[in-house]
């Protein structure tokens, strides 16, 4: 990431056992159309974690997890049957590298590979250990009227994450490329933008920085508030850098390489 005007004040370490949030929205949005971005920095791997989602419950859910085999993918379920499940033979297994994550979203597609497209760090993502995906003008569970999570799986009680979030942005109607949150510098890197500016839509948010993320503030200008559960922990890791307030980019453990002291 590069360094640029716009500071991301921190990020909240969900602590892979409690932390979650959560929204019940009280009015349908779009949930054929939509957008979810995030910058996600891992603290554990091997293990499936379920960043976002929404659903009734397990057989009824759309979600973006990290499988434990540390791949990415997008799930959906209707009535128990798998309906949509794309994931990445991408590996992510820095836990030193923040990593942007955009999942557009666009079931009015008449190509199938344009329905669900994927991105991290500005590029997007084509190669698919499993693809299959549901019909044009299908639904998804995102911006229906049942409960949304933010760090858990939709029954609350299992896939906790255990990583740093910030920047977590839902778009309601509309797919939008990773170039609506950031852009590619004159030098190469992958640098992230004030996102305010953009059109939310009905359920959409912005969750920004680590204060918000730690208490579920949406700055969008939609107050759609998520609550939290469990312990989020506030704190000066963020992508994006700035010395005078210690923002940016701390080091972490590795555990493929863990290390004892003689």
């Amino acid at each position: 990431f590069a360094s640029t005007g716009h500071i991301i004040e921190g990020s909240g370490l969900f602590d892979g056992s409690s932390g979650y949030l959560s929204r019940t929205p009280s009015s349908a949005g779009d949930n054929n159309t939509w957008t979810w971005s995030g910058l996600v920095k891992r603290s554990a791997i091997g293990a499936q974690q379920n960043i976002f989602g929404a659903g009734t419950g397990t057989a009824n859910e759309t979600t973006i997890q990290f499988l434990s085999g540390d791949t990415l993918r997008f799930f959906h379920r209707e009535s128990s049957t798998t309906r949509t499940a794309v994931t990445t033979t991408q590996l992510f297994r820095d836990p030193s590298a923040w990593i942007h994550l955009v999942v557009a979203v666009d079931m009015s597609q008449a190509t199938a590979s344009n329905r669900i497209r994927m991105y991290a760090n500005g590029t997007e993502i084509t190669d698919f250990g499993t693809d299959t995906r549901d019909a044009q003008n299908s639904d998804t569970h995102i911006n229906k009227t049942n409960l949304h999570v933010l760090g858990v799986r939709i029954n609350t009680s299992s896939s906790f994450i255990n990583m740093y979030v910030a920047n977590a942005i839902l778009i309601d109607g509309l797919a939008l490329a990773p170039t609506s949150f950031g852009e590619v510098t004159d030098d190469g890197f992958w640098q992230i933008n004030d996102a305010s500016g953009l059109t939310f839509g009905t359920n959409g948010f912005l969750i920004e920085g680590g204060s918000a993320m730690s208490a579920g503030t949406d700055s969008s200008g939609n107050s759609n508030d998520y609550t939290k559960s469990g312990t989020i922990t506030a704190t000066k890791d963020s992508p994006t850098n700035n010395s005078d307030d210690e923002y940016g980019n701390y080091p972490t453990i590795n555990p493929l390489e863990p290390k004892t002291a003689n």
